[in-house]
């Protein structure tokens, strides 16, 4: 039950409250509860894999992030210092014994005896998880110690690019600073001896002017981020958990590198928020790790920055489908591929102003269409711990949360593997066609009398019957289907654009021969039928291959929904509709059709998101009113009386 309430993020004496309350019984201490559920699962014979069923122990394609709100009370000053000639190495498996031991000796210590295996905060004995398949080796990296060397370091003709670590630390900071109350600033910068007068922005500037001292960079960073410097995770596309790291201090993309240098094998895509920063950090510390491009899609050329910025380049990833043959020297077990990338993730493509880093957008890829924001849906959850975990000492802080993100990811792997066992398709051998009739009239009636009656054709029934495609061709398309598929010609010569991807003869002899269908000449195939035909919407392939098992994800999820047509439906009211004041229309209305798709796909998945960033996304969809009886009277007949989905918005 406690396990359950903590994957369920209800705090412990919650549950004995609830148990004590219904059922009129006494229990201990909470305190004392939690030491016994922490002494259980210590004593638990937990194998923390750390990995996806679907994905394996070593993905091709990661996602990071930092939940920077979990965090544990630790003085700075309190952090211990390694020894001389650390290297940045420690033993994964030594400290976490450490950590257990702490847990299980809790109960044993006399009450009021100091308790001799305590795991406090160092530099040189804390180490992150990383699953024991997915880790290079029980050595792994942990240089955090490289965060507390001087900020500003002399000019001596570097590139400035060298000091990302303390760029970001002090850009981070500076960007939770602005989120304080004005009475907070106020404090901190009589803390730090800096002129507490003027405005908001006018403290935070000097303050971040200041920060370049270790003193001042010290209170800043206990005041934003409550002393440790939240974890930071590395995710399947799936969501699934393979590492975790206990930052001691504020994130950096170092961090990010400690993790994949400690892995086995190394991903071909990173996605991180910061991926400029995450390239040069690690180039720095292993040369040409994000090659090619440092990591970026295509050369940096001009033309190349101006086709991306436009969308009118796509990168192709086949290796992410099926692995190059040959493969590459050093390269992935799964892709065969030795290219690594460092890409941005939805929602930070537009930060940097380096119009290099258009060439970072994972829309480039068709590949990795529909990746979803994984780890923010995952700490959309995990935050509702943070009341618990945040309270508690460092070493319960992080073998709770370890236990936590263990639990979450064998309760996911767990409903991959019911999805597929339930799935129409699983089962069934690929010699399945030579079925009697009587066999598949029975297993449609048990499918019927199984579930129940839905609107929409289920995928797993369809198939292709050839007796459709029979119609005869002409001459002409005779010799051109012929020189198209001539096997004796080049497989590299450009042949057609459409929408602007250009397919070569290699492309069509996936749609024509007897192989596997190449996933871009079926969007290119299915973007002509769209542009033919009327209120026709052609998804992604690649999306759509996440329909069937193992992923089973939900189509609809994928599809364009009602918001955009109710956008554009309320706008035609609008134009109708006397005001008595100003309206401003919605942004979107005003975007190209692949705009306006991507501001509705990227709302869709903003659900995650903390309110402010929400907000943000919401924004190009809201009509402006600046006088309330239009406002009221907009959102009763279209909200109210139509119930169409809308935003509204009024400001005087």
């Amino acid at each position: 039950m406690v396990r359950n309430a903590l994957q369920t993020h209800t705090a412990i004496s919650k549950v004995i409250e609830i148990i004590e309350t219904t059922e009129k019984v006494s229990f201990p201490k909470k305190e004392r509860v939690l030491q016994a559920y922490l002494h259980f699962e210590a004593l638990t014979n937990h194998d923390y894999i750390y990995s996806c069923v679907s994905c394996g122990y070593n993905p091709a394609v990661v996602v990071m992030d930092l939940h920077k709100k979990g965090v544990f009370n630790m003085p700075v000053s309190e952090i211990q210092s390694p020894p001389d000639g650390y290297d940045g190495q420690v033993d994964i498996n030594n400290f976490w014994n450490a950590v257990a031991t702490e847990m299980i000796s809790r109960a044993l210590t006399p009450y009021g005896q100091k308790n001799p295996f305590v795991v406090p905060p160092s530099y040189h004995h804390w180490a992150p998880w990383i699953g024991p398949h997915t880790r290079r080796s029980n050595s792994v990296l942990n240089t955090e110690l490289e965060k507390i060397r001087c900020h500003k370091m002399p000019n001596d003709g570097e590139d400035e690019n060298l000091i990302d670590d303390e760029k970001i630390n002090e850009e981070r900071l500076t960007d939770e600073l602005v989120k304080l109350k004005l009475e907070e600033v106020r404090a901190l910068c009589k803390q730090c001896g800096v002129d507490d007068k003027g405005s908001k922005v006018d403290l935070v500037m000097r303050l971040s002017e200041k920060m370049s001292g270790r003193v001042t960079y010290n209170k800043v960073f206990e005041k934003v981020w409550g002393a440790s410097g939240g974890w930071a995770v590395i995710t399947c596309p799936c969501g699934v958990v393979y590492s975790v790291k206990f930052n001691l201090r504020a994130e950096s993309p170092r961090d990010f590198v400690d993790l994949l240098l400690s892995w086995k094998h190394f991903p071909n895509v990173s996605v991180y928020d910061y991926a400029r920063g995450l390239a040069l950090h690690a180039n720095r510390r292993q040369p040409g790790i994000f090659s090619p491009f440092q990591g970026r899609l295509l050369d940096p050329t001009p033309d190349n920055i101006k086709q991306a910025s436009e969308g009118k380049v796509h990168v192709n990833m086949h290796w992410l489908k099926s692995s190059k043959m040959p493969a590459d020297k050093d390269g992935h077990p799964l892709t065969g591929s030795s290219q690594h990338f460092a890409l941005n993730d939805v929602f930070h493509q537009g930060n940097s102003k380096d119009q290099r880093e258009v060439l970072r957008k994972l829309e480039l890829v068709p590949e990795l269409a529909g990746l979803s924001q994984c780890v923010e849906q995952l700490f959309s959850g995990m935050r509702k711990n943070n009341y618990v975990l945040n309270m508690t000492t460092p070493s319960t802080h992080i073998f709770l949360q370890r236990n936590i993100l263990h639990h979450y990811n064998m309760a996911k792997n767990k409903r991959v593997k019911d999805q597929y066992t339930h799935s129409p398709l699983a089962g069934i051998p690929s010699g399945s066609a030579g079925n009697s009739k009587e066999q598949d009239d029975s297993q449609e009636l048990n499918d019927s009398e199984q579930r129940p009656h839905e609107d929409f054709t289920s995928l797993h029934k369809l198939s292709a019957h050839r007796a459709c495609w029979g119609q005869d061709l002409q001459d002409i398309q005779e010799q051109l289907l012929s020189q198209v598929l001539d096997e004796t010609k080049s497989p590299t010569q450009h042949l057609v654009m459409v929408n602007n991807i250009i397919l070569t003869r290699f492309d069509f002899w996936s749609l024509g021969l007897d192989r596997d269908l190449d996933g871009m000449i079926l969007n290119c195939c299915l973007k002509v039928i769209e542009k033919r035909v009327e209120h026709v919407f052609a998804a992604n392939s690649h999306v759509i291959a996440t329909w069937f098992p193992p992923a089973l994800m939900n189509p609809m999820d994928h599809l364009p929904g009602t918001l955009l047509q109710d956008t554009m439906e309320a706008a035609r009211w609008c134009e109708t509709t006397t005001f008595k004041g100003k309206l401003c229309l919605p942004r979107v209305l005003s975007m190209d059709r692949k705009g306006r798709l991507r501001a509705a796909e990227l709302l869709r998945l903003s659900n995650c998101l903390d309110p402010e960033e929400n907000e943000e996304l919401r924004e190009p969809f809201v009509f402006h009113f600046n006088f309330q009886d239009d406002y009221e009277a907009f959102y009763q007949e279209l909200m109210d009386k139509r119930q169409m989905q809308v935003f509204a918005a009024f400001e005087p």
